[in-house]
Order: C-alpha cells, then sequence, then structure tokens
C-alpha cells in the first residue's frame, strides 16, 4: 500500500511539535508525497495556539515545496454531546477538520460508553475525520457507530503513532476497528501523527496491517492526492 498523502500532521504551533509548516512541507516532498494536512490542535489543548491562528491560516500558499497544503485542525472533543472547540465562522474557513477525544480535554473513563460521542460526531457538519479512534480507552460501539459515519460520508483514521507507540490493546482495537471499516464500507486514511519533520509520512506499520489483513484500497482516502481533492470537492456540509 503505497500512501501519497498525510492527513495528520503538527507544527510549532501546536506547542508541542516542533516543525514549521515549511519543514514539514519539505519533509513530505523529500519522501515522495503529493499533499499533506497542517492540523494542528485547536485551543482547548493545553499550551496550543488561539483561534486567530486557523483563521488565518489562508495567508498559507497552496503549495510549498511542490507539495499540496491543506489547511486543518485538530480539533478537541470537549464532552459527551460532542461538542468541539472552534466557532463555525473559523470551521468554515478550514479544508480539513479532524475531530478526537483526547485525555487533557475529556478525561477517558474505561467504564464509560463513547459511542453517543461519536454518533455526535456523524452528524457534525464540519467534522471530516475520527483522529485515532482505536484507543480502547475511548470504546465505542463500532457497529452503531460506523454505519452511521459511512453513510455521512466521514472518514476513520489508522493513526500510526497511537498504534504503535501506545499499548498491545491499541493495536488489538486498530484491528478490530478496520475489520469493522471493512465490513460497513467506511472510508479509512492512514496517518502519520507527526509532530516534527522527521515523523511526516511515516505510516509504514499501519499500512502494513491494512495491507496484511486484506483491507480494500478502495477504501483508503490517501492513497493520492487526486483521491483527498476529489473527496473536498464532493462532500456534502459547510454549506
Amino acid at each position: 500500500m503505497m500512501l501519497r498523502a498525510d492527513l495528520h500532521t503538527h507544527t510549532i504551533a501546536s506547542g508541542h511539535a516542533y516543525s514549521t509548516v515549511g519543514e514539514m512541507a519539505r519533509s513530505a516532498a523529500a519522501k515522495g508525497l503529493d499533499l499533506i494536512a497542517i492540523t494542528d490542535h485547536a485551543p482547548s489543548m493545553p499550551q496550543t495556539c488561539g483561534w486567530m491562528h486557523f483563521a488565518n491560516l489562508h495567508t498559507l500558499p497552496r503549495e510549498v515545496c511542490g507539495v499540496t497544503v491543506l489547511r486543518g485542525v485538530e480539533l478537541n472533543v470537549r464532552n459527551m454531546e460532542g461538542e468541539t472547540d472552534l466557532p463555525e465562522r473559523v470551521l468554515r474557513r478550514l479544508d480539513w477538520i479532524i475531530a478526537s477525544l483526547h485525555e487533557h480535554v475529556l478525561p477517558s473513563g474505561q467504564e464509560t460508553d463513547y459511542t453517543p460521542v461519536y454518533l455526535a460526531l456523524a452528524e457534525d457538519p464540519f467534522v471530516d475525520m475520527m483522529g485515532h479512534p482505536e484507543s480502547p480507552e475511548y470504546a465505542f460501539d463500532m457497529d452503531r457507530v460506523l454505519p452511521l459515519w459511512a453513510e455521512r460520508g466521514k472518514v476513520v483514521e489508522f493513526n500510526e503513532a497511537h498504534i504503535f507507540t501506545g499499548s498491545q490493546k491499541n493495536r488489538r482495537n486498530a484491528l478490530r476497528l478496520a475489520e469493522a471499516c471493512a465490513r460497513w464500507g467506511v472510508t479509512v486514511a492512514v496517518d502519520s501523527d507527526a509532530h516534527s519533520e522527521w515523523d511526516v509520512g511515516c505510516t509504514s506499520k499501519a499500512a502494513e496491517m491494512l495491507t496484511e489483513m486484506g483491507f480494500p484500497e478502495e477504501l483508503v482516502l490517501n492513497l493520492s492526492a487526486e483521491r483527498v481533492l476529489d473527496f473536498l470537492q464532493n462532500r456534502t456540509r459547510r454549506l
């Protein structure tokens, strides 16, 4: 599985990442990528940037070092109702929006069912992708959530950093998630979650995991930049 886009990357604007947009794009070009999404953490994450950063992303060039740069964000889910942390007037300016559950913002609970959160995110017209959902600490009913995500044209992420630097439980849950996504026909993306230029495009383990289980490549969004751009062109949201 050869991936040509990375849809989850962070720059120094996130506060705990270490490269600029230019450095991330140069690294992507050197690794043969055609497209990256810059998705810095939204304001509820400690020490990240404020809403004005995202409102001003339109000043970035569309292409850097021959790589298409999408203007994005990784939103924080703030509560069990699926509320996130940027206003609509800012979200409307962005190309690519991830929504993720983070311990610093919404503490996890092993006995908590997060199905209502993911069902709410499916109905959010601004959310494109479910970020690193393989965490067993944020368990949800895949067979309730994923059919709705497929119906709404949302994307599920397989996040190299979370799957392969986390616990064995993360890897086992990622396999279960992949099987469920294949069963329900959910579009997926395989991303690095890079927090430095050295990790841009580092998705080989997650891609190999999907290949070995026979995951259908037609469901993988970031096999090409063209697939990603077609998705953005054809989605129905932010009207």
